[in-house]
């Protein structure tokens, strides 16, 4: 059997928890007899490439110029487009697996491999194909159902469209797509409108609400073109499902990690020794090291407690917001950026690994990762974090954005040592890549019946 993998983007550019999951599971899929082929994008690019990563052939195929922002995902093909049309028609591949959804690998690509007659499959690792706001948060205090409507959704992701009548709202919602594509929008229709850019700012009430319609017209394209659609999370299935994707097209298939125990569980955890807390991701906002940060610094100095953070880099004004934060405090350190292969052998060194996530996130793999490390997640009380962590079995559930939470549940754990060796021995085993990849390999099966 073989498997086109298509990507908006693949290593060695700069890549995500999508390409890092992916990278890691193919060996997985190809020990099912499954021959893999990756597809992707190079934005900017007129030639196509192909290469190999990790054994793997990689074509990456050129979309020049840079495409605008488009309400439906790609509702028209990018150009050069035609470049990934002529190799795909050349594979003649069993199976086509779409893991963006975006327009450098949208909807066009998905109708492409099904009029080539592929059984096609989209897997949704993130909010973004049904939320305007992209984080699935209502107003960005609490959580949203999902189910698109084009009054709320605009008004919940533009701060003039909820001025605005609902009748105008739902006016501005019939725009044509061929009209909404053209209208200037310097920064992207997809971000809140607290994004400081003046002509967007003004643009938005007007285009906002036709993406919000666009955006429902393309999870029915979506459903149309795709013979599976794969969720890989409880909250993202439930929200597909409640946004009109047919259940029998939807399939829940979590993600799995490359190891599941650690060689040697840790010593316990000891009363006089600080607690060691540890937060790995990327510089942004949405990750929530502004609370975490704030927490540790309102606890007494008394509180035995160390935070070390290893950031990835990705958005520079909110690392140096977080310095200024921290302000010298001795508790707090910012260490390098770890590799994937440094993972294990560092988190060893730390007691709880701390996720105060401010969105619905699908994974996250780093929850994982600690818990086969036997090391216990402090972490928000939202989306994939709160349906991987037993909220005092294995882990701390956290109201997300409220502080004065944080910092009393790091002072309990902090203080209680007998607490925090108990969440650690109600680590259970974690899923691996080898259970995703035999799920996976199974839908290709079925589809091939």
């Amino acid at each position: 059997m073989k498997a086109i993998q298509a990507l908006a983007r693949y290593f060695p550019d700069k890549c995500g928890g999508i390409q890092v999951n992916l990278n890691e599971l193919l060996p997985q899929l190809r020990s099912h007899n499954i021959d893999i082929k990756i597809a992707a994008a190079s934005n900017g690019s007129q030639k196509e490439d192909s290469y190999k990563h990790n054994d793997i052939e990689v074509y990456r195929y050129p979309v020049f110029p840079v495409p605008k922002t488009q309400p439906n995902h790609g509702q028209f093909p990018h150009g050069k487009f035609e470049y990934f049309a002529n190799w795909l028609t050349s594979q003649k591949a069993d199976i086509y697996h779409q893991h963006h959804w975006e327009t450098y690998c949208g909807l066009p690509h998905l109708r492409l491999a099904k009029e080539l007659g592929m059984s096609t499959v989209v897997t949704i690792h993130y909010p973004l194909p049904i939320c305007q706001r992209t984080t699935l948060m209502f107003n960005g205090q609490q959580v949203c159902d999902g189910k698109i409507d084009v009054v709320r959704c605009s008004q919940c992701a533009d701060t003039l469209s909820s001025k605005l009548p609902a009748a105008m709202v739902k006016t501005l919602s019939h725009l044509p797509m061929s009209v909404l594509s053209q209208l200037p929008l310097p920064t992207s229709a997809y971000l809140p409108a607290s994004v400081d850019e003046e002509l967007g700012r003004f643009v938005r009430p007007f285009v906002v609400p036709g993406y919000v319609t666009a955006r429902q017209q393309s999870l029915l394209e979506m459903a149309k073109f795709a013979d599976r659609i794969i969720a890989v999370c409880d909250w993202l299935y439930k929200a597909l499902l409640i946004n009109g994707i047919p259940e029998e097209k939807l399939v829940l298939c979590r993600y799995g990690i490359g190891y599941a125990t650690q060689e040697k569980s840790p010593p316990a955890h000891e009363q006089s020794v600080p607690l060691k807390v540890v937060f790995l991701g990327r510089w942004d906002i949405y990750k929530g090291i502004d609370i975490l940060v704030q927490a540790v610094k309102d606890l007494p100095a008394e509180i035995p407690i160390e935070l070390i953070i290893h950031g990835i880099a990705q958005d520079e004004r909110y690392r140096q917001t977080i310095f200024n934060l921290i302000d010298n405090d001795p508790r707090i350190r910012v260490e390098k950026q770890l590799t994937r292969e440094e993972l294990p052998k560092v988190m060893a060194n730390y007691d709880i690994l701390a996720v105060p996530s401010q969105w619905l996130e699908t994974g996250p793999l780093v929850v994982l990762e600690a818990h086969a490390l036997s090391l216990p997640v402090i972490g928000s009380n939202l989306g994939g974090i709160a349906e991987l962590v037993r909220h005092g079995m294995d882990g701390w559930l956290v109201t997300a954005n409220d502080t004065k939470a944080w910092t009393e549940s790091l002072r309990l754990l902090a203080t209680d040592a007998n607490l925090l060796n108990k969440l650690r021995q109600g680590i259970k085993p974690v899923r691996t890549l080898n259970m995703q990849a035999a799920e996976i390999a199974a839908i290709y099966n079925k589809l091939q019946r």
